[in-house]
């Protein structure tokens, strides 16, 4: 998750006492750039054609597919959409809109024989007769000599991955925002509004915005996308009203039969077929005559579904509602079942819908073949007729058609196309991106030729209005991109939206990428706010040295204010502990009057203690816990200690062993500990003798003895950051050299002199650490330390 520290202006916004804050980038450098903010829009099908509706939509590392069906001219392997042209692994979600074939069929096989491992999405009502309509679709596979795309188990793994969701129900699949809007097309079918880090799109589907029977026209959003994906099925033909379609429809069924011949109807069995009986059954309760005329329903599918329809009355029109307050609506009293052709043997005059819609197959292209060279018969196309199937090619006015034998039959009967596809005609289209008004549209679902006439119409009309829309048209495979740079926000969360800031104020804070937009939060508030975890790095390094810890602790107390006494890692072969302790609340060992030492046992807190055999093993240190021995150093405020440790088997020599939390001031301070310790193993000759003759001389009283032992031992201290000093006793004078600048101090007042007023500090400053390293009380002066805490009180090393 990307991530940097930035320094933000704060844009005018109200209300901004209640958290989280917006905070507006003022300029570009102040927010990461993001390199994909290209929307790529990919058709896999329903590219310049209509059929196998599969639309892939790429944005900041998100896929999503829309739909995923096959092609009804075609069969097998060639029906599928074009699967092979992208990575099918890294899409997130497929989004089906409804149960058509050319929007659903090809999701067992992208499921069973792919490597597709997102989520699928689809309404409730689309679930259940998805289900009825794949395994249907396995039987048909199976008794024809096409090749089976999917097997039943496919169909089967396939229905336990998919997800149900409601209209305008949101769902978040990791930062992508989901919402399905009706479309009016078919039950359950749907339009899904998706948002990716701020870049909304819309996929249309089919869609109708008018209204029929027992649907109600599609929703329009209410926030409008940034993109639309739109079907461009009808092009800019417009549809007649409703109704003058219906009369029509009537008209024409009445005259077939009149004139004694059988109606064929060729309807998918799901969608269509339901508006045509309702139309069928409201015309014969209307017309007595017409009642003792059968009206065959050949689908046993499309009977299943109907307790679909039954169960989803709440996806359906108002007027329907009603009706199911008297009775069911879809009891049809002059429909009949019919199992095959067999049953029409003796029967005159009638109505037939049969499966399915185009022709290609099964019993609707059965009753074709056998009524077709018959004038009295009729044929009307209520579907929309696809490019390459029987149903496009009878309306083209032909005289003989090709059996499934290959034989030649001739065409007699009439052949009538009266829409009642629910799909957006010309006008539809128009007004709803009117209303919709996106920058970017992309057609798909049409046929070239249509699909150019509804561009050119969209945007003739966008110019005229003195509007700006992108219209795209793409083939299959041919990717759309479109550059989206959205606003660059950051939320600020947590401790630092606290005390909201005024305008022009700069808030600074980590700012994280959270989905698809940033957050600004203060870094102990990364867990709460965050994916985020901070953790602590604890470092451990060893180092070779006999020198004993009292020696350690005198060498840096040279550097470092507040040197405390600890009890740490614990035991065995703990170095000395009669060194003082000065607070810090650290267990500590304490002089009591007499003299003694004794140990001070107070009872700690719980001590998390990491798993300690990665330390046997690494140290061979015995990291039991004595809490009673004091046998380490702390350096500011406990952020680093050192412990002594006698040679082991695994070591093989003395050594201190030193932990600290790294952080960049440890670090530094764990940098300059282990200087002074690897110094120390080379220690100035006179530097020993001196504290030896120091300590003989306070103990014999001798005041001239000890001040001049103090000034070698400070001599030699001095020698070790800045060269060995020329050493006058008499006068209590040093003087060396520093960066070719020359030094002189009087020891007796803590004079110094050099010209360099750079250098006359850091001596000033070495004098300060040393006095109070060797507890010379009349000169030390109380210094900021690292860790902010003073070091105050004696030293065995004793003073004056």
């Amino acid at each position: 998750m990307p991530r940097s520290r930035a320094a933000l202006r704060l844009a005018p916004a109200a209300n901004m006492a209640a958290p989280p804050i917006e905070i507006s980038a003022g300029m570009k450098r102040s927010m990461p750039t993001e390199g994909d903010d290209l929307l790529e829009i990919i058709p896999l099908g329903a590219g310049s054609e209509v059929g196998r509706s599969c639309v892939l939509a790429k944005y900041k590392g998100k896929s999503v597919m829309f739909d995923c069906g096959v092609h009804p001219g075609y069969a097998g392997i060639a029906s599928l959409p074009y699967f092979d042209e992208v990575d099918l692994s890294t899409v997130d979600c497929l989004l089906v809109t409804h149960f058509h074939l050319d929007h659903c069929a090809a999701v067992p096989f992208l499921v069973g024989h792919t490597n597709f491992r997102g989520r699928i999405l689809m309404t409730h009502p689309t679930k259940a007769i998805f289900s009825m309509l794949m395994t249907d679709f396995v039987k048909l596979n199976k008794q024809s000599d096409s090749e089976a795309l999917f097997s039943d188990k496919d169909v089967k793994t396939c229905m336990e991955r998919i997800e149900v969701i409601d209209f305008h129900q949101e769902v978040d699949i990791d930062g992508i925002k989901v919402t399905p809007y009706r479309a009016g097309h078919v039950l359950g079918a749907c339009m899904f509004y998706v948002d990716i880090g701020g870049l909304r799109v819309l996929y249309t589907g089919d869609y109708s915005r008018t209204p029929d029977r027992h649907l109600p026209g599609a929703d329009l959003p209410s926030v409008p996308p940034h993109v639309v994906i739109c079907e461009s099925t009808y092009g800019v033909s417009p549809h007649s009203p409703r109704e003058e379609r219906e009369r029509r429809f009537t008209d024409r069924v009445h005259q077939i039969l009149n004139r004694g011949g059988k109606v064929l109807l060729p309807v998918v069995a799901l969608g269509r077929a339901q508006e045509l009986l309702l139309i069928l059954e409201d015309y014969w309760t209307k017309h007595a005559e017409l009642r003792g005329v059968p009206i065959y329903q050949a689908s046993a599918l499309a009977r299943r579904a109907m307790t679909v329809y039954q169960t989803y009355i709440n996806v359906l029109n108002s007027d329907m509602k009603a009706q199911f307050e008297e009775a069911n609506p879809f009891v049809f009293n002059h429909v009949h079942h019919l199992a095959s052709a067999n049953g029409l043997d003796d029967v005159g005059p009638c109505v037939v819908l049969a499966t399915p819609s185009m022709l290609q197959s099964g019993l609707s292209r059965e009753l074709f073949e056998l009524w077709c060279g018959d004038s009295d018969n009729g044929v009307i196309i209520a579907d929309f007729a696809v490019q390459g199937t029987l149903a496009r090619e009878i309306l083209s006015d032909c005289k003989t058609i090709t059996s499934r034998n290959g034989g030649e039959l001739p065409l007699k009967m009439s052949v009538d196309a009266i829409s009642f596809s629910a799909h957006a005609d010309y006008p539809q289209t128009q007004q709803f991106l009117d209303a919709l008004a996106p920058p970017h549209v992309v057609l798909v679902h049409g046929e070239a030729g249509e699909m150019g006439k509804l561009k050119r119409a969209l945007e003739g009309k966008v110019a005229a209005d003195g509007k700006k829309m992108q219209v795209y048209s793409p083939k299959n495979c041919q990717a759309v991109e479109i550059k989206h740079s959205g606003s660059k926000t950051a939320k600020v969360m947590g401790a630092l939206a606290e005390h909201p800031p005024k305008e022009g104020d700069r808030v600074r804070g980590l700012l994280v990428r959270k989905d698809f937009g940033h957050v600004l939060v203060a870094p102990r508030d990364l867990p709460e706010y965050t994916k985020l975890r901070t953790a602590a790095v604890t470092q451990r390094q060893m180092i070779p040295t006999s020198k004993p810890l009292g020696d350690l602790r005198f060498a840096l107390e040279a550097l470092f204010e507040g040197i405390h006494t600890v009890t740490t890692l614990g035991g065995a072969g703990g170095g000395s502990t009669n060194e003082g302790a000065t607070g810090g609340g650290f267990p500590t060992t304490q002089p009591k009057a007499s003299g003694k030492k004794k140990v001070k046992k107070e009872e700690p807190a719980e001590v998390d203690v990491k798993t300690e055999d990665g330390v046997k093993e690494e140290f061979g240190v015995d990291t039991k816990l004595n809490l009673a021995e004091p046998d380490g150093l702390s350096v500011n405020a406990g952020a680093l200690t050192i412990v002594k440790r006698n040679a082991t088997g695994k070591t093989g020599v003395e050594h201190a062993l030193i932990e600290w939390s790294s952080d960049p001031l440890t670090d530094m301070i764990a940098d300059a500990v282990l200087s002074v310790i690897l110094q120390l193993e080379e220690e100035p000759a006179g530097l020993v003798e001196a504290e030896k003759a120091h300590k003989r001389a306070v103990e014999a009283k001798d005041n001239n003895a000890a001040q001049n032992a103090r000034l070698r031992i400070v001599a030699a201290m001095l020698g070790v950051q800045f060269g060995e000093p020329n050493v006058d006793e008499g006068d209590q004078k040093l003087e060396f050299k520093v960066d070719n600048h020359a030094v002189a101090v009087r020891y007796g007042n803590r004079d110094v002199f050099c010209a360099d007023a750079g250098t006359k500090t850091r001596v000033e400053t070495a004098l300060e650490r040393i006095d109070m390293a060797i507890a010379d009380s009349a000169f030390a002066r109380t210094l900021p330390s690292v860790s902010g805490v003073s070091g105050k009180g004696g030293s065995a090393l004793g003073g004056t």
